[in-house]
């Protein structure tokens, strides 16, 4: 089910007016942002853009996505499967629960604001019948993938964007690997060797190779949409097929991962790194 097709150059040759609209829409409901300093902006909204192409070219019947967020990447994939015409249920995973409010920035009628509303509130007044195609389930990664494991799921596409910490993204990549359906791809969000939360991904991608024969590292943020954080290194996705065989879990490594997430993350503390910034003059 690996396209051969390239992501990254479909999306830096991107011209597609329709699809742009319908994404665009599905982002200002659920993934617009805003802070003091740029307002309302759109976040990598390319990100569903790319679910978008993956669903409208391999049609998963099955998807997981490990992350939900306020919805971008599963309604992205929901409205994907009935713009093209094809049957698709999405798993999803997040550590706050369908109906528990959190902060949320949105665009609906043309007005925006930020406002405490729940994924159930927005989706059940913007998106009626969603509860057909997507699936929510509530709780930490290390126990929602195992649970999952343990059902015997499988899934023709799955999506990384929870947790970026090292662990996190070992762990979920770990159990993803292993819940991959046969001929199935992995798409991991995230990608930014510049940023501190991305590094977790970077690493996790080493070992990736040693599974899958196939890999596409890309950029994405503000390809379409506009707006990057670090214009020199845009936040990209890596795509992951062809995985050889099913490899075994070593679940006591796994605390050694966590270990190295926190000795990772005492890396990025300025007052370790053995130099100091020159006086200004």
């Amino acid at each position: 089910m690996m396209t051969d097709e390239s992501l990254g150059k479909w999306l830096k040759d991107f011209a597609d007016p329709v699809r742009r609209e319908r994404i665009w829409k599905i982002g200002l409901l659920t993934g617009l942002r805003f802070n003091k300093e740029r307002g309302y902006f759109p976040p990598n909204f390319e990100r569903g853009l790319v679910l978008d192409r993956l669903a409208e070219l391999n049609r998963p019947r099955n998807v997981l996505e490990i992350g939900t967020g306020r919805g971008l990447g599963s309604l992205a994939i929901a409205s994907a499967a009935e713009t093209y015409g094809f049957e698709c249920r999405v798993d999803t995973c997040d550590l706050i629960p369908p109906g528990t409010a959190q902060e949320w920035a949105i665009e609906a009628d043309g007005r925006q604001t930020v406002c405490r509303a729940s994924c159930a509130e927005i989706w059940g007044q913007h998106f009626p019948g969603w509860e057909l195609r997507v699936r929510p389930r509530t709780g930490r990664t290390t126990r929602t993938l195992p649970a999952l494991l343990a059902e015997g799921r499988q899934y023709d596409l799955i999506f990384i964007d929870a947790g970026h910490d090292l662990f996190a993204v070992a762990h979920d990549l770990a159990y993803s690997t292993l819940l991959l359906a046969p001929g199935g791809m992995i798409l991991m969000d995230d990608f930014a060797p510049l940023e501190s939360f991305g590094l977790g991904t970077c690493v996790a991608v080493t070992h990736a190779r040693r599974f899958f024969a196939k890999m596409e590292i890309f950029p994405t943020e503000g390809l379409v949409f506009g707006g990057t954080d670090v214009p020199e290194a845009p936040r990209g996705m890596v795509l992951l097929g062809e995985r050889a065989g099913v490899p075994h879990l070593h679940r006591l490594l796994l605390l050694w991962w966590r270990l190295a997430g926190i000795v990772l993350d005492l890396c990025y503390s300025a007052p370790l790194f053995p130099l100091s910034k020159p006086r200004s003059a």
